[in-house]
Order: structure tokens, then C-alpha cells, then sequence
């Protein structure tokens, strides 16, 4: 069954990333970081199936270098809590083909993305687990017309009704920051979220698929049900080899939660089918009171799709209801779930980064202890 998942984060130097060690780690490649000296090594990796950068036409070529590309990133971005790359995550559906795939992220990419003047790092990783998705990589910073790194924000000062510069207390001009583009706005990210919805439903039907994506939560579409949380792959990894994370318990529960709903919604749709299709007969046949064999089958039919009579059907409904606002309160213990995992995963990813950070410094001080040592024991054999 296809499924929607697109998340975006920002890889910001203020949580102890590089966008070098990002790119290596998600392209499958060794890369150099200038800034800190240090060698990004990727290259045993074997899910990566597919990569390709785009850029928009005012960017130089060394962009499609990715090496060159990101090191510009660490230079251009001098603060040390600067933003130096978005992150979007997604899931692709698992109903094309890899080649179909390919093709559909490209035009997602090129038209929401390069063709409003980002770079994108595109890469795709699939284990054959039932789990192809997509990480893009994207510049924070637009480029002008001559090619040369754009700002990200400008000054505008605050003037009055004549047009004059406004003053604190302190006497220096009153300004605020004015954004150069779009790119950090909340209707910017629902719109692309909107849009690969849109562009992957008509790639389903291109190749005459019947299932399609929703980008909108159960909520907005009027649904009544809890949405599971995504499990990523660390964590399908373990539930494949039976070990339960919470994550999988709390998914499992809110399948279930659902699958009740679901009973319970589909057998009282089937008892107001029924009941209309006996109204039907009945005002067909021109007979004022019920057809003793049409109610007997109905009330049979009833029974067979779980005995709803007319008490029936009222605790029916009565547990209906209750089940809602089960879902409802459980969205809010999800959300705040989401943000307590969100915080958790954000913690790990420090320590694994802190950890890879530490392994190869130390690498790094092995190999020059190592040849500084050959370059003693040859001073000293002459």
C-alpha cells in the first residue's frame, strides 16, 4: 500500500553537524571538509541505488561537484549556530518500479526545488526491504544573477508616516530582517508537501496504479483514526528481527484502535444500507407497513454481520463515539509524543555524530603519528 512520508529538518552547525559529513553519509562517498580538516569516509555503503545534483541557471557548475558544493557551504556560512543545508526525507512509492521512481523524484526536484533556485543533493537508498526513500539535500542561501553567493536576509529600516528612519531610546535606527525568498516559510513546506502528493499520485496513474497518497493528516481529511508514527529504519530494522521498540508498540496499539473503529463504522454502514434497501421495497411494493420476509431478512442479515438490533445499534454507536474521542485525546498524547521522539532522536543523533567526529580525528592523529614516526626512524637511519 503506497504511504505518505515527508519530513524536512535543518542541518545547522549549531548541533555539532557538518552539511560535508551529511552528504557523504547519505551519497555513499569520501569526502574532505576543509574547514575542519577531517575525511568523511562513506563509500562501503550499498543502498545508495541512485544520486544526481540539480542546480538552478543562475549557479556555477562547481555546484554539480559535491564536494566542492558543500565545502562553498562551510565557507559562505561563518556563524557557528549558521543553517547550513534543509534536510526532506521521503518515502517513495513501493508500487514503481526503480527506474519510475527515479523519474518521478526527478521532476519533483526539478520543478520545486532547482527551478526556484536551490541546490539539490538528491539520493535515493533501498535495501530491497520494502522501504525506498529519498534524501534531499538543499542550499539555504539563493544565488545572484553573476553566480555569486546571495544573502539570506537583508535590513529594512522602520520609517514613519514621512518616510524618515524611526530611533530607539538608545538613538540607533529601528530595522528588521526581511528573508531574500520563501524557502523557511510554513506555507513554503506545506506547499511542497502538497506537490509530492500530487506529482506521485500522477506517477501512480501513469502506470495505472489504483492507490494514492494523502499529504493531509486523518484530521483535516475527516477521518477518524490516529495516524502511526514513522519508524524509520533503524527501527524496522529491529522489528524485522522481533526485538519490540516503542515505537512498534505504540503503532501496533493504534492499529488496533482503528481497526475497531473501522468494524464498528463498517457495520453500522451496512445496517442503514439495509434498512434503506427494505424502505425501497417497501415503497416499491405500495404497502404502508413492513414486509414480514424483508424485515425477517434483515434482521437475519443483522445478525450475521454482528447481531446489530435497534439496542444494538445504539451501543453500536454509543462505543463508536467513545472510540473517537479515544482518537481524539490520543492525537494529543501523540503530538506530544512526537515531540518528546523528536527531542530523543535528536540526542542520538548528536552522540552518533560526536562519536563519528571522534573516530576519525582520532584516525586522522593515528595516521600522522604513524608518519611522523617513519619520518623519525628515516632520520635517524641516516
Amino acid at each position: 500500500m503506497a504511504i505518505y512520508h515527508l519530513s524536512t529538518k535543518i542541518i545547522s552547525r549549531s548541533k555539532g553537524k557538518s552539511s560535508i559529513a551529511s552528504s557523504a553519509y547519505r551519497s555513499g562517498e569520501k569526502l574532505y571538509n576543509k574547514r575542519d580538516g577531517l575525511i568523511h569516509d562513506y563509500t562501503k555503503r550499498k543502498d545508495v541505488i541512485y544520486k544526481e545534483i540539480f542546480k538552478p541557471i543562475n549557479a556555477p557548475n562547481w555546484v554539480l561537484d559535491r564536494e566542492q558544493l558543500w565545502n562553498e557551504v562551510e565557507q559562505i556560512e561563518k556563524s557557528k549556530n549558521s543553517q547550513l543545508a534543509r534536510e526532506i526525507d521521503i518515502a517513495l512509492p513501493i508500487e514503481l518500479n526503480e527506474k519510475e521512481r527515479i523519474e518521478l523524484l526527478r521532476e519533483y526536484v526539478i520543478d520545486n526545488f532547482s527551478n526556484k533556485g536551490m541546490v539539490a543533493d538528491v539520493v535515493i537508498h533501498d535495501k530491497e526491504d520494502g522501504n525506498p526513500h529519498s534524501h534531499i539535500m538543499l542550499t539555504m542561501r539563493p544565488f545572484e544573477e553573476n553566480g555569486e553567493w546571495g544573502a539570506k536576509a537583508k535590513k529594512e529600516y522602520i520609517l514613519d508616516k514621512n518616510g524618515n528612519k524611526t530611533y530607539s531610546k538608545n538613538g540607533n535606527a529601528k530595522s528588521r530582517k526581511i528573508e531574500t525568498t520563501n524557502w523557511n516559510k510554513k506555507e513554503t513546506l506545506e506547499h511542497w508537501r502538497e506537490q509530492w502528493a500530487i506529482y506521485a499520485n500522477k506517477a501512480l496513474e501513469k502506470v495505472n496504479r489504483k492507490e494514492r497518497i494523502d499529504h493531509r493528516s486523518y484530521e483535516d481529511q475527516g477521518i477518524d483514526k490516529l495516524a502511526t508514527r514513522h519508524e524509520g529504519p533503524t527501527v524496522r530494522a529491529m522489528e524485522k528481527k522481533g526485538i519490540k521498540t516503542e515505537i512498534g508498540d505504540i503503532n501496533r496499539k493504534i492499529k488496533e484502535e482503528n481497526q475497531k473503529i473501522e468494524i464498528i463504522e463498517n457495520q453500522i454502514k451496512l445496517y442503514e444500507e439495509m434498512k434503506e434497501l427494505e424502505n425501497e421495497r417497501t415503497k416499491d411494493n405500495g404497502a404502508r407497513n413492513r414486509n414480514i420476509e424483508t424485515e425477517e431478512g434483515v434482521n437475519e442479515l443483522t445478525k450475521g454481520i454482528g447481531g446489530l438490533g435497534d439496542r444494538d445499534r445504539l451501543e453500536a454507536r454509543k462505543r463508536t463515539e467513545e472510540l473517537k474521542k479515544i482518537t481524539r485525546d490520543k492525537r494529543e498524547q501523540d503530538r506530544a509524543a512526537r515531540e518528546e521522539l523528536r527531542k530523543y532522536n535528536e540526542r542520538i543523533e548528536r552522540i552518533k555524530m560526536e562519536n563519528t567526529r571522534y573516530s576519525e580525528k582520532k584516525s586522522n592523529t593515528d595516521r600522522r603519528t604513524k608518519r611522523n614516526n617513519r619520518s623519525l626512524e628515516n632520520g635517524l637511519e641516516l
